[in-house]
């Protein structure tokens, strides 16, 4: 009997096509759509097929994801070989990390989408949802929580990034790709990479805000945060370091909230013991702040959601940080 491959749809360019109703593209088509165009995937496994949502990808929420998580569980409980959500690549990295966080089977969960509509010149959905599904049928890729399949490049989720608004090309990993998908094989480069996996949170309500730093930036919304945030990533200047007026005000906010800062830059990690200037890494981990280390600011700030849904607190942020990297 074949392998059993489930697929759901979440919406995104991928499922998108022109309505009469409007101007541009919108979700319509289902996850049925997809598969029936794919005729030679049939002959390769049993394929389960469903629309979980038809929104663009900035319309998703943490629960709607769990939500998606839950049923993808589900379909492994009854005999599914790995899953595969398709959905827009807007937040797709940010879907991909929080569904890594909760994925403990050793089943393989693809999550992949396209970067140009299915009616357009070079269309490259059905290229990616059949890269995943030949990922997702690997008897390698068992053991490799959740992956991003773009472009034939298979990326992990705690590493894929979107690095340009509409090029095909676009995911990269932060560092070298984990693998590809070749004349119809696919190609690790690495063997899976430690794994912390939490719970699903109890309390999916809390509040985590992202600030990100800028010349001159206004600092008012401290006061905000305070006052009605359970957490505060900041993504800061180079290395992980905040403006002085910042600085100044952001005493009252640790004292009350758990607050992490990350850097604003796309490649490289935090710094820890390099700078010493006021609202630098030394100044704010003696003051109580978690530096993010290589993790980013929009992936940080899941990560501390997802902890603090827990009921976990820092130290938590900081074990996840130690299995992203070997050594010191």
């Amino acid at each position: 009997m074949d392998p059993k491959i489930s697929i759901a749809s979440l919406g995104g360019t991928i499922s998108m096509t022109p309505s009469q109703k409007a101007q541009g593209i919108t979700p319509k088509l289902s996850a049925e759509d997809l598969i029936n165009v794919l005729p030679d995937i049939k002959g390769l496994a049993q394929i389960e097929a469903k629309s979980l949502f038809s929104l663009p990808s900035g319309y998703l929420s943490f629960e709607m994801l769990i939500e998606a998580l839950q049923w993808a569980k589900e379909q492994v409980k009854q005999g599914a070989s790995g899953v595969i959500f398709t959905q827009g690549t807007d937040t797709l990295e940010e879907s991909a990390f929080l569904c890594d966080l909760f994925w403990d089977l050793p089943e393989p969960l693809i999550i992949t989408g396209a970067m140009r509509a299915p009616e357009e010149i070079g269309a490259d959905g059905l290229r990616n949802l059949r890269s995943a599904i030949l990922c997702a049928l690997s008897p390698h890729s068992a053991h490799r929580g959740v992956m991003v399949v773009m472009n034939d490049t298979i990326h992990l989720a705690r590493w894929a990034r979107k690095s340009h608004s509409l090029m095909v090309d676009s995911f990269c990993s932060d560092g070298k790709s984990y693998g590809v998908i070749a004349e119809g094989k696919v190609v690790y480069f690495y063997p899976p990479p430690p794994k912390m996996v939490l719970p699903f949170p109890y309390d999916l309500n809390k509040k985590v805000f992202l600030w990100e730093q800028v010349l001159d930036g206004d600092v008012g919304i401290l006061e905000w945060v305070e006052r009605d945030c359970d957490g505060l990533v900041i993504s800061g200047f180079g290395a992980g370091h905040i403006s002085l007026r910042a600085s100044d005000l952001l005493d009252k906010v640790i004292q009350k909230i758990p607050v992490i800062v990350c850097t604003r830059t796309t490649d490289g990690p935090t710094a820890y013991h390099t700078y010493g200037y006021k609202g630098a890494e030394i100044d704010l981990i003696a003051r109580g702040v978690c530096m993010g280390g290589y993790l980013s600011a929009r992936k940080a700030r899941i990560l501390l959601w997802a902890i603090l849904g827990n009921g976990l607190g820092k130290d938590s942020f900081k074990q996840y940080l130690q299995t992203l990297t070997i050594g010191s």
